[in-house]
């Protein structure tokens, strides 16, 4: 058996007073539905109500001590106190907990930087050891550690202290490792990370994005971060091919507050659950990894069936059956055979152009026998709530709870699954409503108000009991829904309730964050289109509309933009936006989507519609690198690179990364100037290269040898400004090499002047006439009626009163500088005397100011070999 693990961050014991049996019982409940058999606790002791119920339950228990030791992670951490109290802490920590049946593992420390600075790592792991092993004499549990270090010698030897390493997302060192030193335990102790927001989709699957503008997480299971797994399905192969593994802790089994990615909202979006306990599609996953179809057969179609007609829709369906079958209104899309012991898709994948209509999913037996079934169906706006409790009856102790999803059913009694209704609720008897939750880590509404949205259809409640036995009444309404009551009952607790425990706290009502109070928000903007949505020179424009439902909703703006797969502002079309319809226009070759965004009565994005389209036929649009250019643009990428927050990548943490961008157009004036934002993990000096060109090849040419060096923001990032060794002109591809982990997230050039720069000759926009040569940047052997342009020279209005000019003339030669603007055009002569070789001159001009075409003309008899030119003051 292999350990079928979760990391616990919260702990649900490790606050104390906040610990609720009752809510950690029907955690526990989830997690073995899940087919978990093993719990990592937070860093620090757990609460004893955790270790009890483990025992009763049926759980592992690998306990963990410290999540530092003498060097700090912060600066008012536990290092402060490591040499006075580790000691202590081990001892209470041990002593209480090493009869637990559940009690597996020891360990002394999470992701402990000492293990990789020195040799002083080793000697307190050995240290840690002892300590344990004084108070666990008969080896209870066995001693680990979790390490985020270990493909590093310091890392390694603490490990070789402890015979049995746990690897915070290292899975690609278990082979090595396992050959080197066979006489490890080699286990998991973080791995995954995926993040996901519940019933959130970003399409189309194929491509990778932390979060789009609507700071959520695909849970299609497109959003990985740099750091973890880059899928819950890699995570689970990793494991299964590592047959000498003693199992894995996925990162993590429930949201929590905290460490948000994105940064900028309120929760993480690493669970399987969310924050609320609603299951993510990501359960389903590893419930079909985790689980037995011979005992409790599953299956799981997502995402929901609710989209613009004609969208390229990715579902995808997991189950733990050996075949599964897809069907769009009766007709079979597709069939997939599932391998759990050798296969690398585990989960069913179709693309389907939406229709209305029904999904569903049917699960078969290796003999064919249909065992599960799973249907998803199209759905109208939301007609009436609906209440469901996890349970009828609490004790009346004070601390029980009943949870009590609220979601809401259309016309039709079909689940809404996009609802985001504002529900508000009231408990009246011998009960309390102590929390309402959606999971929704942008939704800032109070846990301890009366009312809330539903997110993606759900909301749930909590009811807490009082100290009195009777009936409870919750009564459930929103704006224009048909309500909802619910009886529950609370019993006397047997032997009376406990002295001292107090049940008066209540949730109340309190100011609304999101929205307002008298709001119907929007569910859906659908985007009505013609069928036919590739553009080309015969049909460049459209209209679009978008409907919202309900229509009713309160908020009626609506934000136009169109974007590529990454959800980056595309170049290729032009949008003009029109209250509820936009027109748009394809400018160039290419697949982008049409977006449609609403911000719901908050302050940012919060629902987006958008639809594929296609043009071809127009040619291609270059990119602009004197406007932002994120570095999700990418063209190319060699080595690891992943995406990164706001539309950025990281690079990978070992080997070269390298990443191109092609097609950048740096027009006449060119720049030598790149301001770069970066984000790195550490403080230290971060070498990188960039090059115009694929580096290393033939014509490519290096850039800068850069290093990025600032003091380490976590998720921040901080601007650099390199000066390159060229200046880029015209139509040209950069690219970065990185030899170690960074988040980019993108470049901007800062445009010369070249009215004030030295251009060379072969720079001119035009170049015309009889005979001339052109070698390298010189124009060379100019003859008769030769005309050099140079286009939208900006000498402002302080202007221009000289030319300096780099030539060789073999003869006497006489220049026509010919300035050209809406006001007319007006000449200046300079006389370039004989010169045997290239010779630098300055000539006096009348003053020239503003915006001018330039023209450098050369009369019949003319003989002059060009080099360059350039204007002052």
């Amino acid at each position: 058996m292999k350990l079928n693990g979760v990391c616990e961050h919260h702990d649900l014991g490790a606050l104390g007073a906040a610990f609720n049996k009752a809510a950690l019982i029907r955690r526990f409940k989830l997690l073995k539905e899940m087919g978990v058999n093993a719990i990592r606790t937070a860093h620090n002791m757990p609460a004893p109500e955790l270790m009890d119920l483990a025992d009763e339950m049926g759980f592992l228990v690998l306990s963990e001590a410290f999540d530092m030791w003498e060097r700090p992670k912060t600066t008012y951490d536990y290092a402060r106190f490591f040499g006075e109290w580790a000691y202590r802490d081990v001892k209470s920590w041990v002593k209480r907990d090493r009869n637990h049946p559940s009690l597996l593992m020891w360990s002394i420390g999470n992701e402990i930087y000492d293990t990789h600075a020195d040799e002083r790592g080793q000697e307190i792991t050995r240290m840690l050891m002892n300590y344990v092993r004084e108070f666990d004499p008969k080896g209870n549990a066995q001693i680990t550690i979790a390490s985020n270090y270990m493909a590093w010698e310091n890392a390694q030897k603490c490990a070789d202290i402890l015979k049995i390493a746990g690897y915070n997302y290292a899975e690609h060192l278990y082979y090595k490792h396992h050959k080197e030193h066979p006489d490890w335990v080699i286990f998991g102790s973080e791995t995954s990370s995926v993040v996901q927001s519940r019933g959130v989709y970003h399409f189309p699957f194929e491509q990778a994005i932390l979060s789009d503008e609507d700071e959520q997480c695909s849970a299609l299971g497109n959003s990985t971060v740099s750091w973890g797994a880059k899928s819950v399905e890699a995570c689970i192969i990793a494991e299964r091919d590592t047959p000498f593994s003693l199992g894995q802790f996925i990162w993590t089994g429930f949201d929590y507050i905290g460490e948000p990615t994105p940064y900028h909202t309120k929760n993480s979006y690493f669970g399987q659950l969310d924050t609320a306990t609603f299951k993510k599609d990501s359960f389903y996953i590893f419930q079909a990894a985790w689980t037995d179809y011979k005992t409790n057969p599953m299956v799981h179609i997502f995402p929901y069936w609710d989209f613009n007609e004609g969208q390229i829709i990715d579902v995808r369906v997991c189950s733990n059956a050996p075949r599964i079958e897809l069907q769009l209104n009766g007709v079979t899309i597709g069939t997939h055979d599932i391998d759990f012991k050798h296969g690398k898709q585990l989960v069913g994948w179709w693309k389907i152009p939406y229709r209305e209509g029904e999904l569903k999913a049917i699960a078969y037996d290796e003999n064919g026998n249909v065992i599960a079934t799973d249907v998803k169906r199209s759905f109208k706006d939301a007609r009436r709530i609906c209440l469901k409790p996890d349970r009828e009856v609490l004790v009346a102790d004070g601390r029980d709870l009943i949870f009590v999803e609220i979601t809401v059913v259309d016309e039709n009694g079909i689940e809404v699954e996009n609802a985001s209704n504002r529900v508000f609720v009231n408990v009246t008897g011998a009960g309390r409503l102590v929390g309402l939750d959606n999971g929704d880590s942008t939704d800032f509404d109070q846990y301890k108000g009366l009312s809330r949205r539903l997110f993606n259809g759900k909301l749930m409640a909590i009811v807490a009991a009082t100290l009195e036995p009777g009936s409870i009444t919750v009564e459930v309404t929103s704006k224009g829904l048909e309500g909802c009551r619910l009886e529950l009952q609370s019993i006397p607790p047997e032997g009376g309730v406990i002295e001292g425990v107090s049940a008066n706290m209540r949730n109340s009502e309190l100011p609304c964050v999101t929205g307002n109070f008298d709001e119907i928000p929007v569910r859906k903007i659908e985007l009505v289109a013609p069928a036919d949505r590739m553009l080309n020179p015969s049909n460049r424009e459209i209209i679009i509309e978008a409907k919202l439902y309900p229509e009713n909703a309160s908020y009626r703006e609506v934000e136009w933009s169109a974007v590529n797969d990454a959800g980056i502002k595309s170049n290729i079309v032009k949008v003009e936006p029109m209250g509820l319809k936009a027109k748009i226009t394809a400018l160039g070759d290419g697949e982008f989507r049409i977006r449609c965004t609403s911000r719901n009565g908050t302050d940012k994005t919060r629902l987006i519609s958008q639809l594929e389209f296609k043009a071809e036929g127009l040619g291609v649009v270059y990119k602009n690198p004197y406007e932002f250019v994120y570095a999700g643009l990418y063209d190319y990428s060699k080595g690891e690179i992943s995406s990164g927050n706001e539309k950025g990548i990281a690079t990978g943490r070992e080997g070269e990364s390298q990443v191109g961008f092609e097609n950048l157009d740096f027009g006449p004036d060119g720049s030598d100037t790149v301001t770069i934002p970066i984000f790195a993990l550490t403080s230290e000096p971060h070498y990188f290269q960039i090059w115009e060109g694929v580096p290393y090849k033939e014509g490519s040419t290096l850039l800068a040898d850069a290093v990025y060096q600032k003091e380490s923001i976590y998720n921040v990032y901080q601007e650099e400004i390199y000066k390159l060794s060229k200046t880029l002109r015209g139509i040209t591809s950069v690219y970065f090499v990185f030899n170690r982990k960074v988040h980019m997230k993108g470049f901007v050039f800062e445009r010369k002047n070249r009215a004030y720069e030295r251009n060379m000759a072969a720079w001119c926009d035009k170049i015309y006439g009889d005979n001339y040569e052109i070698r390298g940047d010189f124009v060379e052997r100019i003859g008769n009626n030769v005309s050099l342009e140079f286009d939208n020279m900006d000498f402002g209005e302080e202007g221009v009163s000289k030319v300096i000019i780099s030539g060789r003339a073999p003869i006497d030669n006489t220049i026509h500088i010919r300035f050209e603007n809406e006001q007319g055009q007006d000449s200046r002569l300079v006389e370039f005397k004989k010169s045997d070789e290239y010779t630098v001159k300055v000539f006096e001009l009348e003053k020239v100011s503003g915006r001018q075409k330039v023209t450098f003309l050369f009369l019949p008899g003319s003989n002059f070999d060009f080099g360059w030119f350039k204007f002052e003051k």
